[in-house]
């Protein structure tokens, strides 16, 4: 069993949440560059002991190279934290990828990537409110009155979906996989393949894509209604073609990590939930 301090190292407005969850949890927890105030180098080396449990964002880099610690003046580099661990801390990071994986495999410092399916099954569902609160922002119509495809039918898109069709909303599903587009009829959806997209672009309102392939080129977007708009839910490489989205003066809302932007304690909660859970499995050891 392992008494464990737990240090968060950068994040957004979750990390923030989680750190008031994991103390009212009653685990000794800190944070470094997640506040303006605490970022100072010879602090993070004060906070970390042999078996400090350390948390990083999500993502927990942007850059394979430095922490996600967008509310810090810092930057504070990856090679920094790894050279303060050792085999009996535990790192736990969202989408732990690239260099950091090989790095915590190379030095064999233990890691829990939270970023699981269990996890993206429920961000998905944040991602789906927070597409709403983008889309109250952004028409100048009755939500329900509007005509929406998605493209894609994936968590998100699946939970997007779902969450328009509940306010009476008129949703197309532009999906490549015959079986999910008999899923998203079952639902109430339309659905058609992903190459009738660019046939049927005039039809909507707005085109909501959760699909990380360019999908969205030129012969879309020059069918799409003038006054209409693409709401960009997918990571990079992203779906759209903005250029030409530029050219042709469509508006492409780049709607990005919406939970820690409209549901950040819930998704700070929902982080700390499953750090906790494997705390007490360890403890339990």
């Amino acid at each position: 069993m392992k008494n464990r301090n737990i240090v968060i190292i950068g994040g957004d407005k979750r990390q923030k949440y989680l750190k008031t969850y994991l103390i009212s949890k009653g685990y000794d927890t800190e944070s470094y560059g997640l506040f303006d105030w605490d970022d100072d180098n010879d602090r993070l080396k004060s906070l970390i002991c042999p078996e400090t449990a350390v948390v990083l964002p999500l993502p927990a880099t942007r850059n394979e190279k430095t922490v996600n610690m967008p509310f810090s003046k810092r930057e504070t580099s990856l090679e920094r934290v790894l050279s303060l661990l050792g085999k009996d801390n535990i790192v736990f990071g969202g989408i732990i990828r690239g260099e950091l994986l090989s790095r915590l495999r190379e030095t064999e410092i233990p890691f829990v990537d939270y970023y699981d399916a269990q996890f993206i099954e429920k961000n998905a569902v944040l991602t789906a409110f927070g597409t709403l609160k983008i889309l109250l922002e952004h028409i100048d119509f009755v939500l329900s009155m509007g005509n929406y495809a998605v493209t894609g039918y994936g968590r998100v898109a699946k939970e997007t979906a779902a969450v328009l069709n509940s306010l009476s909303c008129k949703v197309t599903v532009f999906a490549r996989n015959p079986s999910q587009r008999q899923d998203a009829v079952i639902k109430g959806c339309n659905a058609f393949s992903v190459e009738e997209l660019s046939r049927r672009a005039d039809e909507f309102d707005i085109i909501i894509n959760t699909v990380p392939s360019q999908i969205i080129g030129r012969d879309v977007i020059k069918n799409m209604k003038k006054d209409g708009k693409i709401i960009e839910l997918a990571s990079a490489p992203y779906g759209v073609d903005f250029d030409e989205a530029r050219k042709n003066s469509i508006d492409v809302i780049k709607a990005f990590g919406l939970p820690g932007k409209y549901t950040p304690k819930t998704a700070g909660e929902i982080i700390g939930k499953r750090i906790e859970e494997f705390l007490q499995r360890e403890e339990k050891e």
